[in-house]
């Protein structure tokens, strides 16, 4: 089973709808004395962020991918940004138990294109699926455990394609598969009334507030991984992943520090 709908064909990125935090309920509205204040304490709170990260027995001192997402948000272009999907199912466990979910998904995508249109035969195709969202009530694609990247991501959309080769193996009675798929990442970065920050309960107002004033803007992440997947028949517990980066993902280089971009 899968929890998309897959079909052949190039990859196509599928309708996906997101919400505009603050400005879907408030109305834009010059900044105040105030407004600027406040914004001015925010920045300094992120100045502050950035100059503990990796200080030992420091609270909060391991956000380098949620600060580099503040900090584009604060300096308001609104324009989109890249992040590394890499990073977040190399260092969190709900990214780990998402990319182990999409290469599953990937493979039946494969395993029920090849069932339905090559059955008995070699096949050379490519799929794409719709959104899968990330973050809801399906374990198989949580929400992300660790601090920085709750701040980070948080609650995302994903969606898979893949280019497959088929060869049919007569004596297994099946196809052996060998399968390079791409999880495609996106992600609304603002802040939602009546929603508060998990690990220290700041209600998001206290931000939502610049986007309404235009002090700070709403944007775009977005993201891919790719993974290359080989096994025979219909996809089991056994299966082979290569393309794995073997270099360490450095942390983004939006972060103001030499040493947060490490």
């Amino acid at each position: 089973m899968t929890y998309a709908i897959y079909r052949r064909g190039a990859p196509h990125r599928p309708s996906i709808t997101h919400d505009n935090g603050f400005l879907d309920k408030f109305a834009r509205r010059a900044p105040t004395t105030e407004d600027r204040m406040n914004y001015a304490r925010w920045r300094a709170k992120l100045e502050l962020g950035e100059s503990i990260q990796g200080v030992p027995g420091v609270p909060h001192n391991n956000l380098p991918d949620a600060l580099a997402a503040y900090r584009h948000f604060l300096d308001g272009s609104g324009s989109d940004r890249t992040f590394g999907y890499e990073r977040y199912v190399a260092n969190d466990p709900s990214g780990q138990v998402t990319l182990q979910s999409a290469m599953v998904e990937a493979m039946g995508a494969a395993y029920d294109i090849h069932t339905l249109l090559y059955s008995g035969a070699d096949g050379v195709f490519q799929f794409t699926g719709t959104a899968i969202a990330c973050g809801g009530t399906n374990s198989y694609f949580p929400y992300p455990k660790t601090e920085n990247w709750q701040k980070a991501i948080g609650a995302h959309q994903i969606w898979i394609s893949g280019d497959v080769k088929a060869k049919w193996n007569a004596p297994a009675n099946g196809a052996d598969f060998e399968m390079t798929f791409v999880l495609h990442a996106e992600d609304r970065y603002n802040f939602n009334p009546g929603a508060a920050d998990i690990a220290t309960g700041i209600p998001d107002s206290d931000n939502g507030i610049f986007e309404i004033t235009g002090l700070a803007k709403q944007y775009m992440n977005y993201s891919t991984l790719e993974r290359h997947v080989s096994w025979t028949g219909k996809p089991a517990a056994g299966f082979n992943v290569s393309m794995v980066p073997w270099l360490r993902q450095m942390q983004p280089s939006d972060n103001r520090r030499a040493r947060n971009r490490i």
